[in-house]
């Protein structure tokens, strides 16, 4: 029948060729004659392995592996230069192999969902098209930096994997809407996730997290889902009032920061000529209350928000806990404000 159904694709020179479950564990060698082909179909069969005879079908654009027991990534694939779409879902690969990645600059949607992929090479980076990556259910443990080179993205699903951090660098991402990062081991987001200010959609359900960094406030989230992690909770506990005692370093940085404030300033001047000041200094911070900068020292606080209501959300979240930074305990003990300082149970 696969025979059959390929022989007309040749005579009418087709553009499209499917051979979905016919039960395959080797394609037919007339496939290798429909070089007119733009989109390929062979999913729901028993595939180990593509012939490199299909170097030949140079022209696809679709190709759909999906639920396969492909390993690795068929090396024919790398003679296919203008994918926009390809599927090698539910099978049983162990890697994206590199070698294959880095020739699809043209790739557009990669789904390698539940597979066994412990990583993301670091050929990523030649993936410049790439918009929509998904990796849900798979032993990814780290994101790697080199996918920040895709700045195309728009979609990232790694959903169901061991991922233990974000990096910083998460907020190259301009274009990033979707997020999805539910049921991995995350303790915390970065604050940098806040220059994705195109987000959308971020599911962080089923990790570790306890609170949000300040930085949710710049996306445009219009969803977010955090059931299933150790929140904060808004409960009371005895404190002491303390005074604050800076080390050295913190108030020499903090009468720089407050220098640079005036640019007539002698100290100010001075600093400037020295750049691993300036850089230093490009770390420093704001306070929450009072907006006064500082640089190693600070009180981390938590206030509690309605979800739905401030982040504009059209699902419900309920109340989350947002990370906030005081710079002292002076700000702390004030009056007529809604930070908390954060008590862990011990």
């Amino acid at each position: 029948m696969a025979d059959t159904s390929l022989l007309s694709a040749v005579r009418g020179n087709s553009k499209s060729v499917t051979l979905c479950n016919k039960n395959l564990k080797t394609v037919p060698v007339l496939l290798s004659k429909v070089t007119g082909a733009r989109t390929l179909s062979l999913k729901n069969n028993r595939l180990r392995e593509l012939p490199y005879d299909l170097e030949s079908l140079k022209g696809l654009q679709f190709v759909n592996l999906g639920n396969n027991e492909f390993e690795k990534l068929p090396l024919v694939l790398g003679c296919f230069p203008l994918i926009e779409t390809l599927h090698v879902f539910n099978n049983k690969l162990e890697e994206l192999t590199g070698e294959v990645v880095a020739r699809l600059p043209n790739c557009r949607v990669l789904n390698a969902n539940n597979n066994s992929i412990s990583l993301i090479p670091p050929e990523i980076r030649r993936m410049t098209s790439l918009k929509i990556l998904c990796m849900n259910k798979n032993n990814i443990a780290v994101i790697p930096k080199e996918i920040l080179s895709c700045i195309e993205i728009t979609e990232l699903h790694l959903g169901n994997n061991k991922i233990t951090e974000l990096p910083s660098e998460l907020g190259y991402l301009k274009n990033l809407k979707k997020l999805l990062l539910y049921k991995n081991e995350l303790r915390e987001i970065p604050d940098e996730i806040g220059h994705c200010a195109s987000l959308e959609e971020l599911d962080i359900s089923c990790n570790y997290i306890t609170m949000f960094p300040e930085g949710i406030y710049h996306c445009s989230l219009t969803e977010l889902h955090c059931d299933e992690n150790p929140l904060l909770e808004h409960l009371p506990v005895l404190s002491q009032n303390i005074n604050d005692v800076f080390y050295l370093k913190e108030m020499c940085a903090r009468m720089l920061l407050r220098s640079f404030k005036d640019r007539n300033s002698p100290l100010r001047k001075q600093c400037m000529t020295r750049p691993d000041i300036v850089n230093l200094l490009k770390d420093a911070r704001k306070c929450v209350l009072c907006e006064q900068s500082y640089l190693y020292s600070w009180l981390e606080c938590v206030h509690f928000v309605d979800a739905k209501n401030v982040l504009k959300l059209s699902n419900k979240a309920g109340t989350i806990p947002i990370r906030a930074c005081l710079c002292s305990y002076e700000c702390f003990y004030s009056e007529n404000h809604n930070y908390f300082a954060v008590s862990y149970p011990t």
